[in-house]
């Protein structure tokens, strides 16, 4: 994900010199009404459902800061600027922090049922998404937006369990273990959110995203964006 995040804040550099030098690209052959953006955004994250991974978990906390970077191009009507909706595509990187959940080891080699040790659990989750954007003129330099897309997600998870034998954990129990895992898919992502226009090249964006299918067994996960942020664009 590192070569990811390296190539999306690439090309949002590229674009944003694209936007600080103004005018199109029509001299490389792009239509006149197409614009180019990007930008970048951080907010709060939720990984809903992650805590699953541990039954009946007595400690969960699955929101942790979030950000993302992202990229796209649009392709505006050839009418009064603001007067109908526009279409494009974008991608992008998001990271949706760390959710981390805690329980209770159960005593079942004698067939007792009070608590004897403990276990911990935490999974990080990101991904890189492509989709399709509508933009929708609702006021002077305001506009709403909802996009609709995939996203290839990457999730690391940690597991371990501490067996604690009169209050003191015992290193030599066998039940005792540390595990490490990731993986890795594709699943759906929707968004909806508004940005209002600064100036000819900047705007503030607050968005919502969602991810469905990701995860896999008991690391599945729902998780989401709420941020704000600026986005650069040609004109």
């Amino acid at each position: 994900m590192k070569t990811h995040f390296s190539c999306a804040l690439a090309g949002l550099m590229l674009l944003t010199n694209a936007a600080q030098a103004g005018g199109g690209l029509e001299g490389f052959g792009v239509p006149s009404n197409m614009d180019f953006y990007g930008g970048g955004s951080i907010g709060m994250a939720s990984q809903d459902g992650a805590c699953g991974s541990i039954a009946n978990a007595k400690g969960c906390d699955d929101s942790d800061q979030g950000y993302k970077i992202f990229g796209g191009a649009r392709l505006k009507p050839n009418t009064e600027p603001g007067a109908l909706p526009s279409l494009g595509v974008e991608g992008g990187y998001i990271n949706f922090g760390e959710s981390s959940a805690t329980g209770d080891l159960i005593h079942t080699r004698l067939n007792l049922s009070e608590d004897h040790g403990d276990i911990t659990a935490s999974s990080e989750l990101s991904g890189i998404y492509a989709a399709g954007v509508a933009f929708m003129p609702v006021a002077p330099k305001t506009e709403v937006l909802a996009k609709a897309g995939v996203m290839r997600w990457s999730q690391k998870n940690e597991r371990k369990q501490t067996v604690i034998i009169n209050g003191t954990p015992d290193p030599l129990d066998n039940r005792n273990e540390s595990t490490s895992s990731s993986s890795s898919g594709f699943g759906g992502l929707l968004g909806v959110g508004a940005q209002y226009q600064m100036t000819d090249n900047l705007s503030v964006r607050g968005e919502y995203e969602r991810g469905f299918g990701i995860g896999k067994d008991a690391n599945k996960t729902e998780p989401s964006l709420l941020s704000v942020g600026a986005v650069f664009s040609t004109y």
